[in-house]
């Protein structure tokens, strides 16, 4: 068990677990007990009225069903060793995301840790439905020994509440960006804790023309559908979400891409997504500051205030600093995709891309040997979570091996 003074509970809002009987015990990684709990969650999740209108939510339900977790199993079960949890792990979750609190408890689940969760302080209808999900199938008598696995909770600023919980951590897994995670490390951890941080990042889009010229109407509105995932998704509030649009190819033929792509893309987003007047602010504000900032934005095309395309004379350093909201992205022009280079710093995360040969990519990473750049991953899937992200593999970062001879 793990000892608890009465002054630093009173200060927490328990929403599910109970202080009293929280263990420090690891499971093994993958615990059969735990992929059903998950998939039980999927089902409570998927059935549930409220999942339809949340689809950041249907998609974290069907990323736990029982079949993608056994998928998950099979690429990233270890075979070096027994494969066990570190014991405790301390998830400082983001506010940004409401959702990624969810990815980071199964995370820290089947790599076998007892897992504590600060959320966010402000309650989302997001946080809302999947706590109480989550609280109501760890109810069912069959999942009685998995309740001193999980403690969420919410605290406002408490630095004597952070310094207890670090210091208990054998892993803290820290979300919310360079401010949050350079003031976590402030705190004593146990020598051998593990740590994994979520910085802030950037993530870019690049496009071949040839690619996009030679799409039929019906395959370009595919592909206008994957990009308005990723960009309105998440309101490019995701650390994944594309900022930066690079075209990579002929100028002419970029000339004609462009004028295909953006006039079908509009198009769509006008049936599918509704801007509310607090975001159509938000959104001119960081324009604004871009262009008076940015010197390499030469003008800024407007689709409505649904898009606002930012166009780049060139890609210069600090373009990281620039992002975008709610549709707002980047758009340059570039002969060789090799012309990233100069620009891509340890802060870039994720590259979609469409057009692109998977050998050519690996020939970029290379020989560019770029510092950043975690993920590639075709259009439409960059915000779709998985065990490897950030350059980490979760479930290995968050559990150790025991040498069985």
């Amino acid at each position: 068990m793990i000892p608890l003074m009465d002054d630093i509970q009173a200060d927490m809002n328990v929403l599910v677990g109970d202080l009293a009987t929280l263990s420090n015990r690891p499971a093994i990684a993958w615990e059969p007990m735990r992929l059903a709990f998950l998939a039980d969650l999927s089902r409570s999740l998927l059935k549930h009225p409220l999942c339809k209108t949340m689809a950041d939510v249907t998609t974290f339900a069907y990323w736990i069903r029982k079949a993608n977790l056994q998928t998950l199993k099979d690429r990233f079960t270890s075979d070096a060793g027994m494969q066990v949890g570190v014991g405790v792990t301390f998830h400082i979750c983001p506010s940004n995301v409401a959702v990624n609190f969810a990815y980071s408890l199964v995370f820290g689940l089947l790599a076998g840790n007892t897992c504590v969760l600060r959320l966010a302080t402000k309650e989302t209808p997001v946080d809302r439905l999947i706590v109480e999900a989550i609280r109501d199938v760890l109810s069912q008598a069959m999942y009685q020994d998995l309740k001193d696995a999980i403690l969420l909770m919410r605290y406002e600023r408490n630095e004597k509440l952070n310094a207890y919980w670090l210091g208990q951590a054998d892993g803290r897994v820290i979300w919310g960006g360079d401010e949050t995670v350079n003031h976590m490390r402030r705190y004593q951890t146990p020598p051998r804790s593990r740590e994994i941080t979520f910085a802030d990042r950037y993530s870019f889009c690049a496009l071949k023309p040839d690619a996009v010229l030679a799409c039929s109407e019906e395959d370009l509105l595919k592909i206008c559908q994957k990009l308005f995932y990723d960009i309105y998704l998440m309101d490019q509030a995701a650390c994944s979400s594309p900022q930066l649009i690079v075209w990579v190819g002929e100028q002419d033929k970029i000339r004609a891409a462009k004028e295909k792509l953006w006039s079908l893309f509009y198009s769509f987003c006008q049936t599918q997504y509704e801007i509310t007047p607090i975001q159509v602010m938000n959104k001119f504000s960081q324009i604004c500051v871009n262009a008076s900032e940015y010197d390499a934005i030469d003008q800024v095309v407007s689709h409505d205030n649904l898009l606002y395309r930012s166009q780049l004379n060139d890609v210069k350093n600090g373009l990281e600093h620039y992002r975008g909201y709610a549709g707002a992205v980047l758009e340059a022009s570039l002969s060789h995709l090799s012309e990233m280079e100069k620009v891509v710093t340890q802060t870039y995360q994720t590259m979609t891309y469409f057009g692109f040969e998977q050998v050519e990519l690996e020939d970029f990473m290379r020989t560019s040997r770029v510092r950043g750049i975690d993920r590639i991953v075709p259009i439409g899937q960059a915000v779709d979570m998985d065990i490897i992200w950030d350059g980490y593999e979760i479930i290995s970062s968050l559990s150790r091996l025991v040498d069985i001879r």
